[in-house]
């Protein structure tokens, strides 16, 4: 069943303006709450700081990051049914593969379920960012098996895709990687080991520029993958209509070959 959305441009501004005004609220709570001191044994106040923590789960930031990956994974999966409907059979399986595994994000950072990996040996090298060790060989392995996909789309849209996604891997990687080596992540997780005042603020930026980082390249991803769903629509629209002139190309080969632009010679 198709949702009705605005069109995507307006989607995506409207998504990065609430994705900014997240952030200026967590800070803003936050820099009232710890570095002045507002609140401090005033529940209402310390409700706030939490709700708006971009560091925290099950509050407004993680509904909404969790919300904008569900989105993706909806629109991903509406993509590979609009790709079938225009022929484009061969990357069906792979628009509907980035589905899931967009779904599958959206759970975990509603769940934060990859502190599962945050035990242990793995532990030691900073508590919030051992859980990489696993993840980066496996984005790796995915990154190259989709290496063909990515070449057959447009240009434009490919590296739009490319794009998002190392933005998305730097705000994860870069930010973690900090915190691993100057204990920053060890000293905010592990029990016993709280943060607070102004060292908690400065945490607090890095927590939530690395949450910008990824929250801005999800919602571009987001856009270019709402141009395809938009694309193969019109096509579809434009194969069921009638020859507007004598001459006109007609039949689905010739839209599908619209979209891919002009068939590349063989190499000799």
């Amino acid at each position: 069943m198709s949702m009705a959305l605005p069109h995507i441009r307006v989607l995506a501004r409207r998504l990065l303006w609430a994705l900014l005004a997240i952030h200026v609220l967590s800070l803003a709570s936050n820099f009232l709450f710890h570095g002045l001191g507002y609140g401090r044994k005033v529940h209402a106040a310390i409700w706030l700081a939490t709700f708006f923590n971009v560091d925290e789960q099950q509050n407004l930031p993680a509904w909404f990051s969790a919300g904008v990956l569900l989105l993706t994974a909806w629109i991903l999966w509406e993509v590979a049914g609009a790709a079938g409907a225009v022929g484009e059979y061969r990357y069906v399986r792979h628009w509907r593969i980035l589905s899931v595994v967009f779904a599958l994000l959206s759970l975990d950072d509603m769940t934060d379920a990859h502190r599962v990996l945050r035990v242990g040996a793995l532990a030691a090298l900073g508590n919030a960012s051992s859980w990489l060790l696993v993840a980066a060989p496996l984005v790796l392995v995915f990154a190259v098996a989709y290496v063909p996909f990515l070449l057959h789309l447009r240009a434009r849209t490919r590296w739009m895709i490319c794009g998002s996604a190392a933005a998305f891997v730097i705000g994860v990687t870069a930010v973690e990687a900090v915190g691993m080596l100057t204990g920053r992540n060890l000293l905010a997780h592990l029990p016993g080991q709280e943060l607070t005042g102004a060292a908690y603020l400065r945490y607090l930026v890095a927590a939530s520029t690395e949450e910008l980082i990824q929250g801005a390249a999800v919602i571009a991803f987001l856009y270019a993958v709402g141009t395809c769903l938009h694309r193969y629509r019109e096509l579809a629209e434009t194969d069921a209509a009638p020859p507007q002139q004598p001459g006109a190309r007609e039949g689905r080969g010739a839209v599908v070959s619209a979209f891919r632009g002009p068939r590349p010679q063989p190499r000799v």
